[in-house]
């Protein structure tokens, strides 16, 4: 029995050697490789689940990828529900942070963005917001975005609105970071064009009449309503405009996919932010079978550009600074991502630019 056990003992020894050494060894490298947490606050549930629901693909697609390649560390995904809330995003970052104990927390739109950067800023943590507002970047330290600037979309607005003649435009939006830089962006693209901005006016969230901006927005005469708002309240405010017999054209930057009904508003124009690639669609459409893919692409960007940085940044043995990755992250330039090259700009934006799109047969077209 000895024998036998001595025998055994010796080709585990030669087995070993024949690939390459002691197991254990590897075992150990692999215990010890470190662990980067990425935590990201998007709602999960509610009107606008839809959206968190599609970043969460594009992250954990990039997070599959990404562990069938040879890294220095581990990746890790934390996912909290933040209902599109800034209150509830407070919480979830929070509880991302102290908890949980991300090295970095990502989040989606303006309102949440504005919410999110602040705390990471003050527990020393990145964050990566996919959103319209620059200030989220340029005002709060180690934060950074990835979404076509308002003034790039405003700017592809105003060129074809004037191809198909708009001359007098009305604005109804909702108060909110985003959605008001986009509406000022407009303002000022408009400007000494043969468009005409004859009225603008805010509602905050959770209104639900809109009767009386209607009537003011109508009195103005425009030819053409400019609807910038999540659901539901852009659901109703569009179904208040049909009930007081607006009739003229409608169109958007951005707010058609900021609805889960986006087929009320089949056969108009509007603008969003640039297109995934065709090889990202395909692999997401095989993967996940859904047509619902609202800033997936920029999802699936911001965690790659993340890794690129960690990995860049460190040297496999210790997790490195929020201020390394944060200046690996800017040095970024022509990465090849989801929605095309992308370069990261010293203000901490990902530059990227705009299409015009439309829905038909209930599904976003890019048309230019």
């Amino acid at each position: 029995m000895k024998k036998i056990l001595v025998l055994a003992i010796l080709s585990l020894f030669v087995l070993a050697a024949c690939n390459g050494g002691n197991p254990a060894d590897k075992v150990a490298t692999e215990v010890t490789k470190q662990t980067i947490k990425i935590g990201a606050s998007i709602p999960l549930t509610g009107d606008t689940a839809f959206i968190g629901i599609a970043n969460k693909n594009g992250m954990s697609m990039a997070l599959e990828e990404t562990k069938a390649k040879s890294t220095k560390y581990n990746y890790e995904l934390i996912f909290e529900d933040d209902k599109l809330d800034p209150k509830t995003t407070t919480t979830a970052v929070n509880k991302l942070i102290s908890i949980d104990g991300v090295q970095v927390v990502t989040s989606i739109s303006s309102g949440t963005g504005n919410a999110a950067a602040p705390i990471a800023s003050a527990n020393n943590v990145v964050h990566f917001g996919i959103a319209s507002d620059a200030n989220i970047a340029t005002l709060n330290k180690n934060s950074f975005i990835h979404w076509t600037s308002p003034e790039e979309e405003a700017k592809a607005w105003v060129n074809e609105a004037e191809k198909r003649g708009v001359k007098k435009l009305a604005i109804l939006g909702v108060q909110q970071q985003g959605e008001v830089a986009i509406m000022d962006a407009v303002k000022e693209a408009t400007t000494g064009t043969s468009v005409d901005v004859v009225f603008d006016e805010t509602f905050e969230f959770g209104t639900t009449d809109f009767r009386t901006i209607i009537i003011k927005a109508k009195k103005a005469k425009p030819d053409m309503y400019m609807l910038l708002a999540f659901s539901p309240e852009i659901d109703n405010l569009h179904k208040q405009m049909k009930e007081l017999g607006i009739k003229e054209e409608l169109t958007s930057i951005e707010a058609f996919e900021l609805s889960d009904k986006a087929e009320q508003f089949e056969g108009y124009w509007y603008v969003n932010a640039a297109d995934p690639s065709e090889t990202f669609v395909s692999k997401y459409k095989t993967k996940f079978g859904d047509d619902s893919m609202f800033a997936s692409g920029n999802a699936y960007d911001v965690f790659n550009l993340l890794v690129q940085a960690f990995e860049d940044a460190g040297d496999g043995k210790t997790i490195p600074t929020t201020e390394q990755v944060a200046a690996q992250l800017k040095q970024i330039k022509d990465f090849p991502g989801a929605l095309g090259p992308l370069t990261v700009g010293s203000d901490g934006i990902v530059k990227s630019g705009a299409v015009v799109r439309t829905i038909k047969d209930g599904k976003q077209v890019t048309l230019t």
